[in-house]
């Protein structure tokens, strides 16, 4: 069972308007929920993905050359397949990675050496300010609702060194909502362009590099996707939780 191993259909899926309010616990159990029924087909299928998936390891490459060598990174949703975490460590990073799943950590360590993996919430970081020089974001954001994404982006600024880097991929489109597959439900939304613009504006960071891409491979699930690069060009003085 893997996320999106069927095309999302509204129609045909159970959803949440994007308009209407979404009960955050629910989102986050569902993630919680998923993850565990879903890590061993997670490590087994996108363990070496990057293999077979030239595009985002391109663009991984890019964007390691923008950070200093034996850097400390943060590797945000790895899953049990670590695949980014992977990339960065075999790259000579300082590599930590971190997922919900208690399952996918259990997983991931077990597999995969040379990087400090832990099991926490990515809206519950108790990294120390400034302790990253570059941060990793592949489609995890998209498993947090809108009422916390501002929150969110307010500790990746307070994590991230200045003049630190952070790399983001994300599905695109207006949607938010649970989508059921396998029997399970499980939260995400999609992000536009202008959006993922706004927030990087609001919270001290600028904007790198931003592109879309298409679904160019046949064996993954069938959306265009955003994939954006910035720079932290500032300290955010408000409190989290005036954000």
């Amino acid at each position: 069972m893997v996320l999106f191993s069927q095309p999302i259909n509204p129609d045909k899926n159970k959803t949440e308007a994007k308009n209407t309010e979404i009960d955050f616990e629910k989102a986050k159990q569902s993630c919680v929920n998923y993850y565990d029924s879903a890590h061993q087909d997670y490590h087994d299928q996108y363990r070496n993905e990057l293999a077979v998936k030239p595009y985002d390891k391109v663009f991984l490459t890019r964007f390691s050359t923008m950070i200093e060598k034996d850097a400390k990174v943060l590797d945000i949703g790895c899953s049990s397949s670590a695949q980014q975490a992977q990339f960065f460590r075999d790259t000579g990073f300082r590599t930590t990675s971190i997922d919900l799943s208690e399952k996918c950590i259990a997983t991931a360590k077990a597999n995969f050496k040379g990087i400090h993996f832990i099991q926490m919430d990515m809206l519950e970081m108790n990294f120390e300010s400034d302790s990253f020089d570059a941060i990793n974001a592949f489609y995890s954001i998209i498993h947090i609702p809108d009422e916390k994404i501002e929150e969110l982006f307010f500790d990746l600024n307070r994590i991230l060194k200045l003049n630190g880097k952070i790399a983001i991929a994300v599905h695109t489109g207006n949607f938010s909502g649970f989508f059921e597959e396998n029997g399970m439900s499980i939260f995400y939304q999609t992000y536009t362009q202008d959006k993922l613009k706004y927030l990087i504006d609001k919270f001290g960071f600028r904007m790198l590099e931003i592109q879309e891409r298409q679904p160019i491979y046949d064996f993954e699930f069938q959306t265009v996707r955003i994939y954006l690069m910035a720079e932290k060009i500032k300290n955010i003085e408000l409190n989290k939780s005036s954000v």
